[in-house]
């Protein structure tokens, strides 16, 4: 099967997220993960520590990876070096 990447703004938690939902549980709310939800993932259920509008961070299993960051080149690489920079550099680049 083909793969396909979307690429959005990192949310710093699961409250900022496109993907996180709130809904009303047994006794309280609770928030869900839709996007792990799609994925057929075992983890859904997301914590108040990662809900919280304050918190500034993402569970573990977010299924949300961020994009390497672009290399750079130093004086010492060969010119076979370089091109490998220099191409991951230009993938970087077609993606975002």
């Amino acid at each position: 099967m083909r793969k396909s990447a979307l690429v959005t703004d990192t949310p710093k938690n699961c409250y900022d997220c496109p993907f996180g939902t709130e809904y009303c549980g047994d006794s309280e709310y609770e928030g869900c993960c839709e996007l792990a939800e799609c994925l057929d993932s075992d983890m859904r259920l997301i914590t108040e520590e990662h809900y919280d509008y304050e918190s500034e961070s993402r569970p573990d299993w977010c299924p949300l990876k961020p994009l390497p960051e672009k290399s750079t080149t130093e004086n010492d690489m060969t010119d076979y070096q370089r091109g490998m920079v220099d191409g991951r550099n230009q993938c970087i680049d077609e993606i975002v």
